[in-house]
């Protein structure tokens, strides 16, 4: 299907009004009633599907408001067991600190070019 649901819906109230002039002449099914029951279809699954939507976003929004509590409260862990037992304690690297003992040492360069 290629058009958008409003355009489709659209077109199809058009022909719903055309159909309303002929459909003394058209068999069973094809008449302007169906065409509105159809319409009809395709309208609430679209509003409901609007409702879904709206209250996912709503859920994704909580989600992010509770990771960021969430976060915020690990760093606060962190902090307090790192100034109550230290940077390079076993407590600090138990909360997944990174122990100073353990980090990487910086390499001093020798900023002047060799063989002057």
């Amino acid at each position: 299907m290629s058009k958008s649901v409003p355009k489709l819906l659209q077109e199809a109230n058009e022909i719903k009004k055309a159909l309303e002039k002929i459909d003394d002449r058209l068999p069973d099914g094809l008449k302007a009633a169906d065409m509105e029951t159809r319409m009809g279809a395709v309208e609430s699954v679209v509003d409901e599907l609007d409702a879904v939507n709206a209250e996912r976003t709503r859920l994704v929004d909580r989600k992010g408001e509770q990771v960021g509590h969430l976060s915020d409260h690990i760093v606060q862990v962190r902090s307090a067991v790192k100034g109550i037992f230290g940077a390079d304690s076993a407590e600090y690297d138990m909360v997944g600190g990174t122990r100073t003992s353990e980090r990487k040492r910086s390499r001093k360069r020798n900023l002047e070019p060799e063989g002057e």
